[in-house]
């Protein structure tokens, strides 16, 4: 609903020549967040000793949960079909802002654990807004990049798929003790 507003009544918070909304950037950020925070287990150790299967369980999630959020925007985007009302770029940053700051998150998981995984994604786009209006170009700011930047999409995937592997393999700190 919050993205169909942005995109029906163009609201902006930055001076950006490049014609982005921060504001979709901040729901891709909210929706890392949520994979972020889905994380956490109640049942720490004895989940670990028990589960086998895991690790598919994990990744399964985690790729389930990005394609949901992912799924949700676009359609959020769709239903917004005001003249002029459209994604700068289509949905592909989304995409790649979705899953680069979902990347982020699974890292951060790895040290906070889940019931603070949230903090990493907001934390990445506070950082990113303040790149985006001033127009840095570094690629590990990449929700700043234009949507078809080459530097920014492997930055996102490389942080993705590190932080996909990460969590897959470790999985999310359970108790600060670990």
């Amino acid at each position: 609903m919050a993205l169909w507003a942005v995109l029906t009544f163009h609201r902006t918070l930055g001076a950006d020549s490049r014609d982005t909304t921060p504001l979709p950037m901040v729901l891709e950020g909210c929706a890392a967040a949520v994979i972020a925070a889905t994380t956490y287990s109640p049942f720490g150790e004895a989940e670990r000793a028990t589960g086998r299967g895991l690790p598919i369980l994990r990744l399964c999630s985690a790729l389930v949960l990005c394609g949901l959020a992912i799924g949700s925007l676009a359609a959020a985007a769709a239903i917004a079909n005001a003249p002029g009302a459209q994604l700068s770029g289509g949905i592909l940053p989304v995409v790649r802002n979705v899953l680069g700051m979902t990347g982020i998150g699974l890292v951060v998981v790895l040290v906070t654990g889940g019931l603070l995984g949230w903090a990493g994604p907001l934390a990445y786009v506070a950082v990113c807004e303040f790149a985006l209006i001033a127009n840095y170009s570094t690629p590990l700011a990449w929700p700043a990049r234009p949507p078809a930047d080459r530097g920014g999409w492997i930055a996102a995937m490389v942080v993705f798929a590190a932080g996909l592997v990460a969590y897959t393999v470790r999985g999310a700190r359970s108790r600060v003790s670990e």
